[in-house]
């Protein structure tokens, strides 16, 4: 009796420790993915799909360490807790917690949603400004949700394109045409609408005014929405500072506990990576010495974080007399300064291994964007030159692999399309950036290193 007791509380122990670590790890990944910004939490999407990868990464990472700790107290002779815990997989009771969790997290959000949108009904509101950037917000307010606003009416402040103007139609975009200013400070009068949205370019600072100080006394919400056409700053929003409101127009990605997080899976997994490899590194750095006469690294200067220089460490893949150490010349399939030891290592990115030391180093991530040497090229052109927002992939470290990499924008940069396309999936994984993506990438490239066309 006292046995069987004694296996009910380990057993009652162990599951209170199994769901709280994956309590508090489904926490942190909602953190991590954004999912606790007002915005998101009160939205009217369920972004079931950013819900379902945080919960699922926090049960596989409780599920890692439930494992990690079962071996732990089986080799320091804790049997019955180590079988205690080894009880918790048997059966169906860990696919049946993953969907009733994942259930109970979308009903949790599902609830709120209602409870808050039936008691906050949206704001009316009016946009007011010129044709062309009423037009612009209107489309991007139908893309990306209205936040909320309930758009009621257009109203017309500026010329309008081709010489028409909305004081002769009467919808917009679905949307009344309201008329001109006296119409928008009757409504207001009549408390018809609670929010007025300015749509003016930069240079109509007088207009802007105009408009602000007429509403000035009236209890409605303005808001400015300059026309940011051409403008592709990342991660806009306005951030008060000193009292002032301000546009961000970027910010520091992977700033605090992010950082952190980010810098903790690079130690760990680069030290694991180096230990376990070790054999494969010695055999590689013996393949190249004796296949080749050189030495068995190349050093090669490459751009980094915030536009610094560093020395990238690799495998020797070509014949010491033809390497070109700032990449003037880009390698080719074919390359006849690719030794045989060389082209396997290329082909199967074991050259890149002794970038772990980097890594470790401090000067490159294990996922980021790839570094380029200094002379790199796209037809013939500076690559800022073929994709103005190039330098904004400098924000973050360097990695071994990428987001452009496990997508194919990978090997010779032949031409221009390829240099824009594998910017853009950078910058995409900078403002995107999770510790699943990371481990996503992670494992699409250890699937790409037996089989890349890209690779040579």
């Amino acid at each position: 009796m006292g046995s069987l007791y004694l296996t009910s509380a380990s057993q009652g122990v162990a599951t209170f420790v199994v769901v709280g670590a994956v309590a508090l790890l489904a926490a942190v990944g909602l953190w991590e993915r954004g999912s606790y910004t007002l915005g998101i939490l009160f939205a009217r999407r369920l972004h079931l799909t950013r819900l379902t990868a945080a919960w699922l990464q926090a049960v596989g990472l409780g599920v890692l360490l439930t494992l990690c700790t079962l071996t732990a107290l089986r080799h320091g002779g804790t049997i019955s807790d180590g079988d205690a815990l080894a009880e918790l997989f048997d059966g169906p009771w860990l696919p049946l917690f993953v969907g009733t969790g994942l259930v109970a997290l979308a009903l949790v959000r599902v609830g709120r949603r209602r409870v808050f949108l039936s008691q906050v009904p949206p704001r009316r509101a009016v946009v007011v400004g010129a044709t062309a950037l009423c037009q612009q917000v209107l489309e991007r307010l139908d893309r990306d949700g209205h936040g909320g606003l309930n758009i009621v009416g257009i109203v017309e402040y500026g010329a309008a394109p081709r010489g028409e103007t909305l004081a002769s139609l009467r919808a917009f975009y679905g949307r009344t045409v309201l008329g001109g200013m006296p119409a928008l400070l009757e409504l207001v009068r009549q408390d018809a609408i609670d929010s007025v949205i300015v749509a003016l370019p930069w240079s109509a600072e007088a207009a802007i005014r105009d408009i602000v100080q007429q509403l000035a006394a009236s209890p409605v919400d303005i808001y400015v929405a300059p026309s940011l056409e051409g403008v592709t700053f990342s991660g806009r929003q306005v951030a008060p500072i000193g009292g002032v409101p301000m546009l961000q127009a970027g910010q520091r990605p992977l700033q605090g506990w992010r950082a952190m997080v980010k810098r903790a899976e690079d130690v760990a997994a680069a030290g694991a990576m180096l230990v376990m490899a070790a054999p494969a590194l010695l055999v590689i750095a013996a393949a190249v010495k004796v296949t080749s006469p050189g030495p068995v690294f190349f050093r090669q200067r490459r751009v980094g974080f915030n536009n610094q220089i560093f020395e990238v460490f690799k495998f020797r893949t070509m014949y010491t007399h033809m390497t070109d150490a700032d990449a003037a010349q880009q390698t080719r399939k074919g390359d006849p300064r690719v030794t045989r030891v060389g082209a396997i290592l290329r082909k199967t990115s074991l050259d890149e291994l002794p970038q772990l030391l980097n890594v470790l180093k401090g000067d490159m991530s294990l996922v980021g964007p790839r570094p380029h040497a200094l002379q790199t090229r796209a037809c013939g052109l500076p690559l800022e030159d073929v994709a103005p927002n190039y330098p904004a992939r400098h924000r973050v470290k360097p990695g071994i692999t990428g987001w452009a990499q496990v997508n194919g924008y990978r090997g010779e940069l032949d031409t221009t399309e390829k240099v824009i396309h594998r910017v853009n999936h950078d910058l995409y994984y900078i403002d995107n950036w999770s510790l699943g993506l990371d481990l996503r990438i992670l494992w699409q490239t250890a699937r790409l290193m037996i089989s890349d066309r890209n690779a040579y």
